[in-house]
């Protein structure tokens, strides 16, 4: 299954734009705010007790990596649960009778 490459969530009560690179191996998040501060990169790293974390990428803007990482990860997981729903039918039953 395929994520978006670009999509639009909603950040502190504004919508932003981010799209999805892969460098190497590492997946960065690059989020775009309208009329505000400089883009912001981010990527999901992991400490030295393999727990993984939203860093920003350079570091310095680590309060607002974790909030915009926590938005896009529910997208993206919400994405990917909408992508996995499928309506399907059997055509070989026949049509049931409306009238009897």
């Amino acid at each position: 299954m395929d994520d978006p490459n670009l999509f639009e969530v909603e950040l502190n009560g504004r919508m932003v734009n981010v799209s999805v690179h892969l460098i190497k191996s590492a997946k960065i998040f690059h989020v775009v705010q309208p009329g505000s501060k400089q883009p912001l990169n981010i990527t999901i790293a992991e400490n030295k007790d393999g727990e993984k974390f939203w860093t920003s990428v350079p570091e310095g803007r680590q309060e607002e990596a974790e909030l915009a990482g926590k938005v896009i990860a529910a997208y993206i997981r919400e994405y990917r649960r909408n992508q996995l729903c499928a309506t399907t039918t059997d055509k070989k039953l026949p049509a049931p009778n409306l009238f009897g």
